[in-house]
């Protein structure tokens, strides 16, 4: 077991008894300090209560800092550890280099820490004694290297104190790693010498312990020390700063953890259970999704095969085309070679032909060209004829008009004239029209009345004689039913003197 690693247990352990003794001391602070606790229990039933809204924050915790006095003692106790293993684990560089840091460190913190190498290296002899016990022959090749590396150092002891920390450390590492390997493979009898240097080596185990525990309370005594102690973390070997790492991200789980309420934590899980179902369906889905593709692909390659074999076909049609093609090409230039060599003969027989025409026809235009010249004087006499007559009735045209135009004038001046003298006389024409219009306005309006007059008069001696006509047949009709009634009256007369 390493050095640093006794260290960190070391710290675990206080961490723990911290832990332990953390509850007791809980109700005297509360009674000390009522109203400091209460209002932060009512904050956290407060945040307890408050619902997440947010889809996208539920794996983030609803606070942002600490409100129970029991999870700040929590996270201070971690804090404390992670200050107390930075310097433990950079307690081998600090007792290599006693002479560097005696001035800040102080005379009580530089006896402690040289106790502890002295312990250090004899918990070192005692693990290679044990080693030599268990396997002598690999001892002994270790300690002539080791005092070969001795007599290195010593003849160069300027060297680097970072690389001597970090080899003593490896050393004591691999020491500790050989120890647990042959515990590990060693047959159940153990000799006396073995089974003591064990017990030594338990002890030094304790005193490492019990060391490292005073040089801490050392240090804490004294902050400028600790100060001068962590700003050298550069020279911290691999193992502490993973270490150290790991140790600040359990603070920063915990820390997590502490800020989370049970209400945020089950709507953690229902949101993280939510997803895995989600990203179940979408496996689900792209599975199914995957089938199709590859049925598609499949497909695809399928048609893409067909559609090869369609084009090796086609380019073997191709290919065929293209012999036949130049076959028939070269068939084709054959033939017109032959045409064109008959076509040659023939041509020249016509050439032949065609130069007996051509004479021919050239005698023929020179007879041809001698008539037309005639005819054309005698067509030019005729224009130049034709030509005068026509300026001869252009001037006699003139003149026509210019004859016309004054007789046009001279009417026109008597046109104006006599219109002058018809607007004067429509004029008096509209005035006589207007009393003449008057005048029929009159008469008609009179005769109309005069119309009207008869026309009523009429009607009036049409309805006298139809009014006279009923009164006499009323005085005709009446005088013929008093007649009636006195015949009636006779007859019965006549009748009573019969009976």
């Amino acid at each position: 077991m390493a050095f640093a690693d006794i260290a960190v247990m070391e710290t675990f352990r206080l961490l723990d008894k911290v832990r332990a003794d953390g509850p007791k001391e809980r109700p005297e602070r509360i009674a000390q300090e009522p109203p400091r606790v209460k209002p932060l229990h009512k904050t956290k039933s407060k945040e307890g209560k408050q619902p997440k809204t947010d889809p996208l924050r539920v794996l983030d915790p609803g606070r942002k800092k600490l409100t129970t006095v029991e999870s700040q003692r929590v996270l201070a106790v971690l804090d404390e550890s992670i200050k107390r293993t930075e310097v433990v684990t950079l307690l081998p560089y600090i007792i290599d280099n006693l002479d560097r840091f005696s001035v800040v460190l102080g005379a009580d913190l530089v006896t402690a820490l040289e106790e502890q190498g002295k312990i250090k290296n004899s918990y070192v002899d005692v693990c290679d004694q044990l080693r030599a016990v268990r396997n002598p022959e690999p001892v002994l090749a270790s300690r002539t290297s080791q005092a070969s590396r001795r007599s290195s150092a010593l003849s160069q002891r300027s060297g680097d104190t970072q690389s001597r920390a970090s080899s003593r450390h490896s050393s004591i590492v691999a020491s500790e790693n050989n120890i647990g390997e042959e515990e590990e493979d060693e047959e159940p009898g153990i000799s006396e010498e073995e089974e003591q240097l064990m017990q030594t080596l338990a002890v030094l185990k304790q005193q490492i312990g019990f060391s490292t525990r005073n040089a801490l309370r050392l240090l804490s005594l004294n902050p400028a020390a600790v100060n001068a102690v962590r700003v050298e973390r550069k020279r911290r070997d691999q193992e502490s700063s993973t270490l150290i790492t790991y140790m600040n991200e359990l603070r920063g789980f915990i820390l997590e953890r502490l800020l989370t309420t049970p209400l945020e934590e089950k709507e953690k899980t229902d949101y993280l259970t939510h997803i895995t179902i989600r990203e179940r369906n979408n496996a689900l889905v792209i599975k199914k999704l995957s089938t199709e593709l590859q049925a598609a692909e499949d497909e695809k390659d399928e048609e893409i095969s067909k559609r090869n074999e369609e084009i090796r076909r086609l380019k073997a049609d191709l290919n065929q085309i293209e012999k036949f093609s130049e076959e028939h090409i070269r068939r084709t230039k054959s033939e017109a070679d032959k045409q064109q060599q008959a076509d040659a003969k023939n041509s020249e027989g016509k050439q032949g032909k065609l130069q007996a025409e051509l004479q021919a026809l050239k005698t023929q235009l020179a007879t041809n060209t001698a008539e037309h010249r005639e005819s054309e004087l005698a067509l030019r006499k005729r224009k130049y004829k034709i030509e005068t007559e026509v300026e001869n009735w252009i001037q006699k045209y003139d003149t026509d008009m210019g004859e016309r135009q004054d007789e046009y004038e001279d009417l026109d001046t008597v046109y104006t004239e006599e219109k002058a003298q018809l607007n004067e006389l429509e004029e008096r024409f509209t005035t006589l029209e207007t009393e003449y219009t008057t005048i029929m306005e009159e008469k008609r309006v009179a005769q109309e009345k005069k119309e009207r007059e008869e026309r009523e008069l009429a009607l009036m001696i049409k309805g006298a004689t139809v009014i006279q006509a009923f009164w006499r047949s009323y005085k005709c009709r009446k005088a013929l039913k008093a007649k009636k009634k006195k015949g009636k009256k006779g007859k019965k007369g006549k009748k009573g003197k019969k009976k």
